[in-house]
């Protein structure tokens, strides 16, 4: 039985098969860095619960939208940067289907419209990498006590945000001694005095 499928920089090509939902039991799906194309499965995590804790299908050809329906419960981390996906962020991506997700990597995607607010109130999460896609509007800023106390890393450079960051986002600053976060990554236009971004606006 796979529990772990690797197939990382394989110069693999075409698409995904839909019988991937038959690895249902595997743990770490990795599938980065190779010329796959074409749209995620719609099988993914909808015929039976899913065990995947890790997968990457990073830095391929892969488009279409990021649907709804997946929640792979399990999954503590979740990579799909790096390829065409378009469309905005699942709005089921969220604490009650993704209660374990530590890691969420859509950077370098075609992603649009605002950030939702769930997405700043999952409790485990560690490293949010939302740069460079075009999601307009700001980062949602009510930001539960549990989310400051795990929150690692936040990248949203290299969209098209217009309202400055929130202060109690720049107060998660781990140099400030009070929570954890240690890298802040915003548009020098939208950085509003903050000490984590400004270090690398100056």
């Amino acid at each position: 039985m796979t529990r772990h499928l690797s197939l990382n920089n394989n110069t693999l090509t075409g698409g995904i098969s839909p019988n991937i939902d038959n690895l249902n039991l595997a743990e770490q799906i990795f599938l980065g860095d190779n010329s796959l194309s074409g749209e995620l499965p719609a099988t993914i995590g909808i015929r039976r619960p899913n065990n995947w804790r890790f997968f990457s299908v990073h830095n391929n050809k892969l488009t279409g939208p990021i649907r709804e329906g997946m929640k792979l419960r399990n999954t503590y981390m979740l990579d799909l940067s790096k390829n065409g996906f378009y469309g905005t962020i699942p709005s089921d991506l969220t604490m009650e289907n993704y209660s374990t997700l530590r890691l969420l990597y859509l950077d370098h995607n075609l992603l649009q419209g605002q950030i939702p607010q769930s997405l700043m109130q999952m409790k485990k999460l560690k490293g949010l990498f939302l740069n460079n896609n075009v999601f307009t509007g700001g980062v949602p800023y009510n930001i539960i006590d549990e989310q400051k106390l795990n929150l690692l890393t936040l990248r949203v450079q290299n969209n098209q945000l217009t309202q400055p960051i929130a202060p109690s986002i720049c107060e998660l600053d781990v140099n400030g001694g009070q929570y954890e976060l240690v890298e802040l990554g915003v548009d020098c236009s939208i950085c509003n005095e903050c000490s984590l971004c400004m270090r690398k606006c100056y």
